[in-house]
């Protein structure tokens, strides 16, 4: 029987719940259409605009990226001058570490 009383109890207030959500709904003043076109409209013209400036500082830091890697790449010439005395280094420093001890020729 505690059930049926707690149940009871329950249904008024779920009842009551809905009957003040209506009459806090029929208190709400709803724009008017003209007014939520205006307002719209204003969302999208701000929503717009902030894109460009988003598209714009985007192209400036890819165009500043690509010129930072385009100087920090050395041309083909130099990479190859440079890869050539890493080889000698390495070569060098292999001879110097193996030149008292029996080893295989280190080909570079």
């Amino acid at each position: 029987m505690a059930k049926d009383k707690s149940a009871q109890a329950e249904k008024p207030k779920k009842r009551s719940r809905v009957k003040e959500t209506f009459a806090e709904l029929k208190k709400v003043t709803w724009p008017t259409f003209g007014k939520t076109m205006k307002q719209t409209g204003a969302v999208l013209v701000v929503t717009v605009f902030f894109l460009v400036i988003l598209l714009v500082m985007d192209q400036l830091l890819g165009l500043a990226h690509r010129q930072l890697i385009k100087g920090l790449t050395p041309p083909a010439e130099e990479t190859a001058r440079l890869l050539q005395a890493v080889a000698v280094g390495f070569k060098n420093a292999a001879n110097a570490l193996f030149s008292g001890a029996p080893s295989l020729p280190l080909i570079i």
